[in-house]
């Protein structure tokens, strides 16, 4: 095959791969990772299954792919967070307000990789999107970890593993996120679950401070 067949040849590879992901990107947020099988997607695609798997090991990798894409989107919203700048507060806030839009904007990614993605799903998947996913998690929570540190050198917080700290807080603010995308709207409004994410954001990472700077924000007045 000459040069310029290669070169063709790679970017039809190119094209199937993007038309393999955006049909499983359709079909997984209408069914979901149990709902969709390979075969919905490649005859979405416009392809036989075993093409599929020319680009693809199997369904985990797949949806995962899917999931690095909606988690990149998330990561590079999270980089425009100062850190190291704002106070707690402040940093809770900016942060806040990016998973809010980001929530809003792609409620399905959101759902997929906090929801239906699982350690089983990542340990199945080709070794290149397996490391992609690791790594962006690690950006995400790197983020919090970061702010956390700061204040850590700054006293604000005791000696403690800020990356445990970080998958509290992640855990705890995104749950509550995850509440005004549901049923729980019958009880609080989307607006009220968003701003309850905020309150518990700033109460978990306070509970973490020094006695002395618990204090401060109590009688400061800071809610």
């Amino acid at each position: 095959m000459g040069a310029s067949q290669k070169k063709g040849a790679g970017k039809a590879g190119l094209n199937r791969r993007d038309k393999v992901l955006e049909a499983a990107r359709a079909l997984f947020f209408e069914k979901g990772y149990r709902g969709a099988t390979v075969e919905q997607i490649a005859k979405r695609a416009g392809f036989s299954k075993r093409t599929v798997y020319l680009d693809f090991k199997n369904k985990d990798d797949l949806y995962m792919s899917v999931c690095a894409q909606g988690m990149e989107i998330l990561v590079k919203d999270m980089e425009t967070v100062p850190v190291g700048i704002l106070d707690t507060d402040e940093f809770v806030d900016a942060f806040l307000d990016v998973l809010t839009r980001f929530s809003q904007e792609h409620e399905k990614y959101l759902h997929m990789f906090t929801v239906e993605a699982t350690p089983d799903l990542v340990a199945n998947c080709s070794e290149d999107v397996r490391r992609r996913v690791i790594e962006l998690e690690q950006a995400g929570y790197g983020i919090v970890v970061a702010q956390i540190e700061k204040g850590i050198q700054d006293k604000t917080f005791p000696e403690f593993d800020p990356m445990e700290a970080a998958g509290i807080f992640l855990g705890s603010v995104t749950g509550v996120i995850l509440l005004s995308l549901g049923g729980s709207q019958t009880i609080f409004s989307r607006e009220t679950l968003e701003s309850m994410a905020k309150r518990a954001g700033r109460l978990l990472l306070r509970g973490l401070a020094h006695p002395e700077k618990r204090k401060l924000w109590l009688w400061g007045g800071k809610r």
